[in-house]
């Protein structure tokens, strides 16, 4: 993926750092060259945050495939939509550990010319990151993998091509003794440019930034590992892609 995260280690654990820099990379990528220019706005445009299965204000997908809502307005808001349903898509479990249901999300979310590229940069990074987290086909059950959208900026569009930011926070790891990377938070910004193909919005392009992350509060602590196990299992996770 270009651009890849620089890993950071600093005060915390090697092992962990490596893992969230995985993970996190994973989230960013580069699928290809953009065909055509959108126009640039003279301001950045604020556009409300898609919710569950692709509703919005005048935002909602016509449909759902492989479990992504797709089917937007050639709008403002719809390319907007699109963004944050398409990378909440790539941030599930199931996104991690099961391959066809990877390919799947991918094919419906790409473009044509990005496709074969953004898989195979997906494939390598997730086995990458199964290993640094020390997950097996026995404990990927129960890996925690969240990612929600706290707002959108669409810093272009035309008719035929958008650039939107997404703000994100994201929460991954394995909530067991002894785990590889106990769970863990991070906020970051991800920059898609989406094309118009086949009456809808895909992603051409996808590069991650840190986002603006917020001071933990000091009487705040990490939940027991249980606590958070058990929390995993008890809210679902959004509808977006299983």
């Amino acid at each position: 993926m270009s651009p890849w995260r620089r890993l950071k280690v600093g005060s915390i654990i090697f092992g962990v750092a490596l893992a969230l820099g995985l993970a996190l990379t994973l989230f960013g990528g580069d699928g290809g060259d953009t065909k055509g220019k959108a126009v640039p706005e003279t301001q950045a445009v604020s556009t409300p945050t898609a919710q569950a299965g692709g509703s919005g204000p005048g935002t909602k997908a016509k449909t759902v495939r492989d479990g992504v809502p797709v089917g937007y307005p050639r709008t403002k808001d719809g390319a907007a939509a699109a963004a944050v349903n398409y990378q909440v898509a790539r941030s599930s479990p199931g996104y991690f550990t099961d391959p066809a249901l990877r390919h799947q999300v991918l094919k419906t979310v790409m473009t044509s010319s990005a496709l074969a590229n953004q898989q195979a940069q997906d494939d390598q990074s997730t086995k990458a990151l199964m290993a640094a987290l020390g997950v097996t086909e026995k404990t990927a059950p129960e890996m925690v993998m969240r990612a929600a959208s706290l707002g959108t900026s669409v810093r272009s569009y035309s008719a035929e091509t958008a650039t939107v930011r997404v703000w994100m926070s994201e929460v991954v790891g394995v909530p067991m003794s002894k785990s590889k990377m106990p769970v863990s938070g991070n906020w970051s910004t991800y920059t898609l440019i989406l094309q118009w193909e086949k009456d809808d919005w895909k992603v051409a392009t996808i590069d991650l930034t840190d986002g603006p992350t917020p001071l933990v509060a000091p009487d705040q602590s990490p939940s027991p590992s249980e606590e958070m196990r058990l929390a995993n299992k008890e809210f679902e996770v959004p509808r977006y892609a299983g």
